[in-house]
């Protein structure tokens, strides 16, 4: 706690330090009778202050929440003793604003008297925040002295992306070995009928179509498809961003479509993993689980584009974070060279791959004059170059824009999986 003179103290100090050095030096006692009454006040004042007892408390209701979703924050102001003046200062953190009405406070609270003061604080965008400090002021009954208590920190808050609701999803070429919800197309173990036939030595007993068998006096057998996961690797592109003036860019897109997509898969039961593939490399494994959500949210959180000239292609990331057999999703504006390689890199390795690009169209504009036009075009031209590229290849690109659900690139994508299915060329 520091202590710190008011300026009411200084105004009193000063005239009576003036009124007695006045009435002295003039031979005036009415000066000093008129300066008396300040230096009393003042001495009195020193004398019968006390340092405020104050404790505040700090509740956060939770500290995840969506982005632009107001977080409940309780300061609970505790007096040991009669505190005047109480001043609350709340410093927040950058990024993070007061949801509803401003903050208010009581000027003073009697001995052990409690204050609850309720506020709701938010961030617009996804990502990390601190959430701020709050300081208390205090003065003395009689205004003299200022006290400043030790500061309080709020602590910190996970904004998440927020989530679309996907009905269709890419569905994987290729499924893994373990149990999941989906169903394969080879026979075994199962609960989805494949279809009928002769019993042969080594089927088992409990195979046996009992019905099938009487009618055509012979054994017959119920072959099924045996339901298996697949295993689901986000491709973030970070290695460019096109933004616009109002704090909107490919990449906050981007990390909203990995997380639903990251959601959407998980809740079937697939492995779901993500790397965001920039000038630094973000890897999560591909596992199973709710709390898997989380830990690839909190990698995204820290996805941020970072300048390199470093050539990096797909060697850079380690193969534990590509499995075999994987369907990858790329998430990616297409504006670096370095991440189309990577993708046309990971297509000739055999890997089922399908691209969402987030289109920097809407953050773009032609340039003034007739060549400005021109270069726009070019620029349009060249970007439909590698989409075709891409889809000869047998990778299906659908463009994605902020004003349209996410499930509509998706469906795109889907059908076009089924149209591109091709072998890779040599």
């Amino acid at each position: 706690m520091r202590a710190s003179p008011t300026r009411k103290l200084q105004l009193y100090v000063a005239a009576a330090a003036v009124g007695a050095v006045a009435g002295l030096a003039l031979g005036l006692p009415q000066l000093v009778a008129i300066a008396a009454p300040f230096a009393v006040y003042v001495a009195v004042g020193l004398v019968l202050t006390r340092k405020p007892q104050l404790t505040i408390e700090v509740t956060v209701a939770r500290r995840r929440a969506l982005e632009d979703e107001p977080v409940l924050v309780c300061l609970t102001v505790m007096a040991g003793s009669a505190v005047d003046g109480l001043a609350l200062e709340l410093a927040l953190g950058a990024g993070v604003d007061v949801a509803g009405a401003p903050l208010s406070w009581p000027r003073r609270l009697a001995a052990g008297g409690l204050c609850e003061i309720d506020l709701g604080l938010r961030a617009s965008r996804w990502g990390a925040y601190d959430l701020g400090s709050l300081r208390a002021r205090a003065t003395d009954r009689f205004g003299l002295i200022r006290y400043e208590l030790s500061e309080v920190t709020l602590g910190r808050l996970r904004a998440l992306p927020s989530r679309e609701t996907l009905r269709l999803l890419l569905a994987p070429l290729e499924l893994q070995a373990t149990t999941g919800s989906r169903t394969a197309r080879d026979r075994g173990e199962g609960i989805e009928f494949a279809e009928n036939r002769p019993f042969v030595s080594g089927d088992r007993l409990r195979r046996i179509n009992w019905r099938l068998t009487a009618r055509r006096a012979t054994p017959y057998v119920s072959e099924r498809h045996p339901e298996r996961n697949a295993d689901v690797i986000l491709f973030l592109d970070t290695f460019a961003e096109a933004a616009g003036t109002g704090g909107g860019g490919t990449l906050a897109l981007a990390v909203r479509a990995a997380t639903s997509l990251a959601a959407a898969y998980l809740a079937r039961k697939d492995r779901v993993g993500a790397v965001g593939f920039g000038g630094t490399l973000i890897g999560v494994r591909a596992r199973l689980g709710l709390e898997q959500l989380y830990r690839i949210i909190d990698a995204l959180l820290g996805s941020e584009v970072v300048f390199s000239y470093a050539q990096k292609d797909v060697s850079f990331v380690p193969r534990r974070m590509l499995p075999p057999k994987a369907l990858i999703i790329g998430i990616s504006p297409l504006l670096d060279d370095r991440y189309i390689n990577a993708l046309l890199d990971l297509r000739a390795r055999g890997f089922d791959l399908a691209v969402i690009e987030v289109s920097p169209e809407p953050f773009a504009q032609a340039g003034a004059g007739r060549s400005g036009e021109l270069a726009y075009r070019l620029w349009l031209l060249q970007r439909e170059a590698v989409r075709t590229r891409l889809r000869e290849l047998g990778a299906p690109v659908a463009r994605w824009r902020d004003d349209e659900p996410l499930q509509v690139p998706l469906a795109v994508t889907s059908e076009g999986k089924r149209r591109l299915r091709r072998p890779v060329a040599a």
